[in-house]
């Protein structure tokens, strides 16, 4: 769960933020500081992993405002906006939700980092919210476009990482069958031919990737290993 806390002077504002945060998975909104002095204390309390920010906000600019947080244990990502109370438009509503979904990406990144260990989990971040799906129930992860997408034994979904660093975090898990494919080394049952193409059968799920025949000797003899 990522937590939200909101700085800004006028309530309407706090509401209005807070109906689109509940309408998202995995966000929780904390609370809103109506002053410098409130959100120090709101801070302490509820341990947010971000902050909207309004500026200006009551005499506090965007320099001196993260100087009352840096003797804490934990550091929120602050996240400046000229206005939290006017986004009516769709354009404007849908850039407000991006900077969340960025920022958000953030937070797990630094979760990750202060775990030190390789994780369990991937995030996908849509205006619906925050999903996550554990790595080891993926057995397909494969290059759509700028993006990667992944399937489960149920379903499927975009993530916005790398082939390349998905293989380098967890080459334990995967192995790369092609220049756009990597499968879950559990989840190979065998190789065919078909066609003139090399396909790998998965468990769980109809997709028979192709196999680049560069690769195919690897994949025979890891097959033969499980």
């Amino acid at each position: 769960m990522i937590k939200v806390l909101i700085v800004d002077n006028e309530l309407l504002a706090g509401v209005r933020i807070e109906r689109l945060l509940a309408a998202m998975q995995n966000i929780i909104f904390v609370g809103q500081a109506t002053s410098g002095t409130k959100a120090v204390a709101m801070v302490a309390a509820q341990t947010p992993d971000i902050i909207l920010m309004k500026t200006p906000m009551l005499k506090m600019d965007r320099n001196s405002f993260p100087q009352f947080f840096n003797q804490a244990d934990f550091n929120p990502v602050v996240v400046f906006c000229p206005t939290l109370n006017h986004f009516d438009s769709g354009s404007q509503k849908d850039t407000l939700i991006d900077a969340i979904l960025n920022v958000c990406k953030d937070v797990h990144s630094q979760r990750s980092r202060m775990a030190a260990a390789t994780r369990s989990h991937l995030y996908v971040y849509s205006s619906q919210g925050i999903d996550s799906v554990p790595v080891e129930q993926i057995r397909l992860l494969k290059a759509d476009q700028k993006y990667v997408r992944a399937y489960t034994a149920d379903a499927d979904f975009i993530i916005n990482e790398t082939l390349k660093g998905l293989e380098q975090e967890f080459t334990h898990l995967f192995v790369r069958i092609h220049r756009n494919a990597l499968v879950a080394k559990n989840a190979i049952q065998s190789i065919r031919r078909d066609e003139g193409r090399i396909l790998a059968i998965l468990k769980d799920i109809g997709i028979q990737p192709e196999i680049s025949r560069r690769l195919e000797p690897k994949l025979r003899k890891l097959t033969s290993q499980l």
